[in-house]
């Protein structure tokens, strides 16, 4: 680990110290209220998750109204404390807001969801960065859906990509193409090795699955590629199968 400066911060590449300043692009992932003005802001930086303080921050005369807000890339400058203590925000200029968002809930509920499960599984340290990297390009491309687009393939596509972050990714590739139904391996993640517990995958589903979760030949193949996808991943990771099933209900054409 070594530590530069640029512009009076100083950074420290694989972590950092308390009491330093730290300059850093972030994504937001959660804000909470903290008292009657201020509130506490999750971020994802490039190095991992950050929690800061904002003092005053819904406060009329405030310098952070309309700086920051959920799905947004700052620029922030917090006071790194020590380990495990909140950290005090100095700056936060927006750099990407993201304002489609906000105006279809499927598109917010997808977002929402992307960064929850970024919050829950994403390392510290600079193997974030890979991850970082991708709940921008995923939520940019959340952005960009249009009106009445299918979701269930960003979602599942989104997931398929964490699951290779994590060194988990399944190997769909080797399905029989022949065959109507092929067995897939929830403890090796690969179809035909008959180890532990298996689950049937249909030829079509396999294909989707297969090809990245796209192109899919009816609405109702991302929707069982869905149940194939969750089913290992509350074998290998431990996520909440219920905020999973509603947000697919959520942004499936069977929810709206």
């Amino acid at each position: 680990s070594f530590r530069f400066q640029v512009s009076g911060f100083r950074f420290q590449v694989s972590g950092w110290m308390a009491g330093e300043t730290i300059k850093t692009e972030a994504i937001c992932l959660d804000i909470r209220p903290w008292s009657r003005t201020s509130h506490v802001v999750s971020w994802l930086t490039p190095m991992g998750k950050v929690s800061t303080v904002v003092k005053g921050a819904v406060r009329s005369k405030s310098q952070f109204l309309g700086q920051y807000d959920l799905n947004y890339t700052c620029d922030i400058v917090y006071y790194a404390r020590a380990k495990g203590e909140l950290h005090a925000l100095r700056e936060a200029v927006p750099v990407e807001m993201r304002e489609a968002l906000r105006g279809d809930y499927r598109k917010l509920a997808l977002a929402g969801y992307f960064r929850r499960l970024v919050a829950e599984l994403a390392p510290m340290g600079e193997e974030c960065r890979a991850w970082y990297e991708e709940l921008g390009r995923r939520l940019n491309s959340c952005a960009s859906l249009t009106s009445g687009q299918e979701t269930a393939s960003p979602f599942l596509g989104f997931e398929l990509e964490i699951l290779r972050l994590s060194g988990l990714a399944p190997d769909f590739s080797k399905f029989d193409e022949k065959a109507e139904w092929s067995a897939f391996s929830l403890e090796t993640g690969a179809f035909g090795s008959g180890e532990g517990r298996c689950i049937r995958v249909s030829r079509e589903v396999a294909e989707y699955l297969a090809n990245g979760a796209k192109n899919a030949k009816n609405s109702q193949v991302p929707l069982d590629a869905a149940r194939v996808i969750g089913v290992f991943y509350q074998f290998h990771l431990d996520c909440a199968a219920d905020v999973r099933r509603t947000v697919l209900e959520m942004i499936s054409n069977q929810g709206r």
